[in-house]
This record gives C-alpha cells, sequence and structure tokens, in this order.
C-alpha cells in the first residue's frame, strides 16, 4: 500500500498537540516561518523541482510485489508488479487514477482529489516554494508540539483546491518529520532520511500511525519528465462508417461487432463491464500466444485464476489498436465471441453502441462534451452512473456486456425491498460459476433528463457488484448511448418512436 494512493480509514496515533484555532499571525511569527521555509527548501534540496524514480518491494497473499513509484513536483505514479503483470496509480496534480495491466488510466473520480494533493505538496516540499502562497497556497504555523522531548514546528498546509494537512517540521533542518490530521484520524512519520543523487535529501521509511508500511530499496533523480500513463490509443481510418452489430446465435442486445486480431477473423463484444481485454483460451491458442508470468485473479459469478497474454494488434471497424495485454478466458467461446472489448478499448476513443440500428461507430477522443452528457464515475476501470427508481438514486455500473436491463446487488436489494415487487426467478451464468437471479418490474425509472416506464429490474445471489448493481443491454436499448471516457460522459440519445421514452 502506497503513502500516496492510501485511503484514510486507519486510527489514529497522536503525535501530539489537539485541537486548536489559528494563532493570530504576528510580523515575527511571519519572519520566523520564512526563514524556517527557506532552511526546509535548502536541507531538502527542493524535490518539487525533480523527477524521483523509487523502488520498493511488498508482499500480498504469498505473491512478492515490486512497486515502482515516481514524483515529478505535484504528479505521481505508483506501479505495482507481480512478475510481468501490473496495475497502478497516478495523480495528475489534480485528479487520482487506477491504472490496469495496460497502463490505461480511468479517473477514481471527476472532483480534484484535495487530500492527494495536499500530500504531495507536503512529501515534495512545494509548499517551501516561493510562489506557493501567491498561487492560492495557505501556510498557518500553529503551536508547537512535543514528542520524545523534542520540539517540533506544526504547520498547516493547503495548496490552492487542496485539503487542510498539519506538517511536523524539525526546526534545526527544517525537513518535514510527519503529516497528521486529527479530524482523519491518521499519522505519517518519515524516517531515515538519506543524501539522493548528492542534491536531495529524501525519507527511506514510511509509517502510518506507527506502523511501518512503506521502505523503499532505491531511490534516484530521474532527467526526462513525469509521463501520464499512454494506455492503448487505437489509429482511425478516414472512414469511420458505422460497424454492423452481429447476433451469434440468438438475439441479443449485447454490441458484438466482426474484427481480427493478428490476422485471424473473430467477432468482438465491446463490453463496459470489462477492466480491460479479453481472450478466448482457443483464440490465444490458434495464435501461438504463450501465457506470461504471473497469474490474474477473475471475478464475477464465481472467481478463478488465470494467465495473461501478449497479443498482436487488433483491428475493428476503422480502429486498429496496438498490441497489448489480454485475460485468457477459458469459458469465453461458448458465449459466441472469442475477444472481450473492455475499459483499455474506450478510453482514448468516443464510441458509440446504436442500439436502434444495431451499429456501432468509432471516433477520435473529443476536447468537448456534448450538451446533455450525464457525467460518470469510474469503479475498478467500469463506468458508473447515478439513476433514480422510485423514491431511490442509485449508482449503478454502465455493462453493455451484460444482457439484462436493471440488475440490483444483492446485498443492496437486501436493504431495499420495496424497490421492486419479485414475479419470478431465473438462473444466471456467469464467470466461472452460476447463480439465481430474481426477477420483476418497475414502473418508472429516471436517467438525466429521460423517463423510462416498464423496465425489466433483478437481482443476483452471491455475484461480486460493482457499485450497487449494474444497467445492460436490456435498458440501454432505448438509447444510441455515447461513450466518452476521455471526457467522464455519456450521452444518450433516445429512440424517437420508443414509446417507453419520454423527456422534460
Amino acid at each position: 500500500m502506497r503513502f500516496a494512493a492510501l485511503l484514510f480509514t486507519v486510527s489514529f496515533a497522536s503525535l501530539g498537540g489537539a485541537a486548536f484555532a489559528a494563532p493570530s499571525p504576528t510580523p515575527a511569527r511571519d519572519k520566523s516561518l520564512a526563514a524556517l521555509l527557506e532552511r526546509a527548501r535548502a536541507t531538502s534540496g527542493a524535490p518539487y523541482r525533480y523527477h524521483i524514480v523509487s523502488v520498493s518491494h511488498e508482499s500480498h497473499g504469498g505473491r512478492t510485489f515490486e512497486v515502482t513509484t515516481e514524483t515529478d513536483g505535484l504528479k505521481y505514479r505508483a506501479r505495482s508488479c507481480s512478475k510481468s503483470i501490473c496495475s497502478g496509480f497516478y495523480f495528475d496534480g489534480e485528479r487520482s487514477f487506477e491504472t490496469n495491466l495496460n497502463d490505461t488510466a480511468l479517473p477514481i473520480s471527476a472532483r480534484v482529489d484535495a487530500l492527494q494533493l495536499t500530500l504531495r505538496a507536503i512529501v515534495s516540499y512545494a509548499f517551501t516554494a516561493p510562489d506557493f502562497r501567491s498561487t492560492g497556497g495557505q501556510l498557518i504555523e500553529r503551536d508547537p508540539i512535543s514528542r520524545d522531548g523534542r520540539s517540533y514546528r506544526r504547520i498547516s498546509i493547503a495548496p490552492f483546491r487542496g485539503a487542510l494537512l498539519d506538517a511536523i517540521v524539525e526546526p534545526t533542518t527544517g525537513l518535514v518529520d510527519g503529516i497528521i490530521s486529527e479530524e482523519r484520524k491518521y499519522a505519517f512519520e518519515l524516517k531515515d532520511e538519506r543524501r539522493v543523487d548528492g542534491k536531495l535529501t529524501l525519507p527511506y521509511s514510511i509509517s502510518l500511525n506507527g506502523s511501518e508500511f512503506e521502505r523503499f530499496d532505491s531511490r534516484k533523480i530521474e532527467r526526462a519528465p513525469l509521463e501520464a500513463p499512454p494506455g492503448i490509443a487505437p489509429a482511425l481510418a478516414t472512414d469511420t462508417a458505422p460497424v454492423a452489430m452481429v447476433r451469434p446465435e440468438r438475439p441479443s442486445d449485447q454490441p458484438v461487432v466482426p474484427c481480427s486480431i493478428g490476422g485471424q477473423s473473430a467477432l468482438c463484444l465491446l463490453d463496459t463491464g470489462n477492466s480491460g481485454l479479453s481472450i478466448s483460451l482457443e483464440l490465444a491458442e490458434k495464435l501461438g500466444l504463450e501465457p506470461r508470468s504471473g497469474a490474474f485473479d477473475v471475478s464475477g459469478v464465481g472467481s478463478y485464476v488465470t494467465g495473461v497474454v501478449k497479443a498482436p494488434p487488433l483491428v475493428v471497424g476503422p480502429a486498429t489498436y496496438p498490441s497489448a495485454l489480454y485475460i485468457v478466458l477459458p469459458d469465453l467461446r461458448h458465449y459466441g465471441y472469442d475477444v472481450v472489448l473492455g475499459a483499455d478499448a474506450f478510453a482514448h476513443a468516443r464510441i458509440t453502441v446504436g442500439y436502434a440500428k444495431a451499429v456501432v461507430t468509432f471516433a477520435a477522443e473529443s476536447a468537448d462534451a456534448r450538451a446533455g452528457a450525464l457525467p460518470i464515475g469510474f469503479e475498478n476501470f467500469i463506468p458508473v452512473l447515478s439513476i433514480r427508481i422510485g423514491d431511490e438514486t442509485v449508482p449503478l455500473a454502465v455493462d453493455t456486456g451484460d444482457e439484462s436491463a436493471i440488475n440490483l446487488a444483492d446485498d443492496y436489494y437486501q436493504l431495499h425491498r420495496a424497490i421492486f415487487r419479485p414475479s419470478g426467478s431465473v438462473p444466471v451464468a456467469g464467470i466461472g460459476g452460476t447463480s439465481e437471479e430474481i426477477t420483476g418490474e418497475v414502473a418508472h425509472v429516471r436517467i438525466g433528463d429521460f423517463d423510462v416506464t416498464r423496465s425489466r429490474i433483478g437481482a443476483t445471489k452471491g455475484a461480486l457488484a460493482t457499485a450497487r448493481g449494474h444497467i445492460g443491454g436490456g435498458f440501454l436499448r432505448h438509447f444510441d448511448v455515447t461513450f466518452d471516457y476521455g471526457r467522464a460522459r455519456i450521452e444518450l440519445v433516445p429512440h424517437p418512436t420508443d414509446p417507453n421514452v419520454s423527456a422534460d
């Protein structure tokens, strides 16, 4: 668990001090604080001016992971790799992102990550920069605190749009010894300060509430600037005509389209409910692809461990995606397709699933979102949209790969059983297992500016749910749906002759 990616839901071990009001600034106090900031900048070497690469190791579930973290000003990247399979985290100076095994980055939230912003400002010593206050930053010196018989200076810090956190500073050196928040009940300690490349003084040990959770093996300065995770971006042909969906075996609302990979013709499912890319075992073997070392855990209705392969470029309609990592799914082919295109395919393109005419359209990323577009968040790389069902506002994953209309997480349904009255049940097949879905109908569902009547609804027992459940093709088929992951938006255009959809 890395320092910058940590979720702050931990118990508090106080470094001392109690809640207090801000002391009144005085010329003497301001002069003393300015001298401390200058001393801190000189002793630390001003790490915010450098791209720093650090390596550490950690163990989880019997596996050892090599963790590479990078900082550059307020930006931060972390990649955790078990052999050749990696995942990670990225902070661009404002927002936080998760990254998957293809280095595709999707935002955890559309909002500024205020806690992350302040953490980065403190550990990089950006709060000591001469222009910190003039660019909207706050610095308030509090009463000093004592620990182990020594006195430390305490400074409340908040960069522009950042949260307020307290830095505990050693007065002689000016180095940050800790970061605390009484409100959120946590305390970090930065220890084992060492010289790095003759320019910086950086901690090699970070503890949270008294327990070390990160120890660096090495830290160094990198000359090139820190780049954002690239993911895999498609090259688009000039002719971006829609691609007709196919129905492999039976009527379905799933957007399955013809594609080719490594010169082999196949059928691809465009699945917003998939966190990456997947390939059938049969097609992987036909292409002669050898699994990479390491294992990948797959979960859904049931779970299992499988392998990952590096597949050649894929062509779907006008889009050519470069070589990428695919998860091998042994039970995929019997669904009628060999490739599943999830988050990696959607992250750097505007993809429209036109349910009325059964076509899919690919377009380049756009800098602008259309009027009426609905904001989405992402959970495990899957888009999440809030809709209104009766009196409840429910965040649901948007899953084009699922044929149901609305399916609630079983634990959510058990707490909100009045949301619909069951009228029956059906068996549900999923990844690695089967379950039972309780089914019913709701009179009205509100999504954006639209009201949809008589929607099928259900709750699947035992399924691992994203958000509070999901909406699938059975509901989305009322619209043409454009997924704009880059802008964190979904655009809905209802079919003009659909009697179940009305707009304000």
